[in-house]
């Protein structure tokens, strides 16, 4: 599979993405506004739910402090394969 599917549950929307482009540009590029700063995985800013689904880090791990099992960072994050998040 060359892509994924990203469904938004409290938008309700769906987006179609090819692989390996990390999660912030998706929403970026798809008018999904979230917070964000560094880009990074440092300041925590851009957190959001991951409901169902995995991704892949591209730096080693975030570097935010006190983030819970379930949040993800998609300043850094890429999906893998179809995942379902709530912003």
């Amino acid at each position: 599979m060359n892509y994924s599917i990203i469904k938004i549950i409290n938008t309700k929307k769906k987006i179609v993405c090819k692989k390996n482009i990390l999660l912030l540009f998706i929403l970026e590029v798809n008018n999904i506004n979230i917070q964000y700063q560094c880009r990074s995985g440092y300041c925590g800013m851009c957190r959001i739910e991951l409901i169902k689904g995995r991704v892949h880090y591209v730096i080693k791990q975030p570097m935010a402090a006190l983030f819970k099992k379930q949040e993800i960072f998609p300043c850094c994050c890429q999906p893998d394969g179809n995942i379902t998040i709530k912003i």
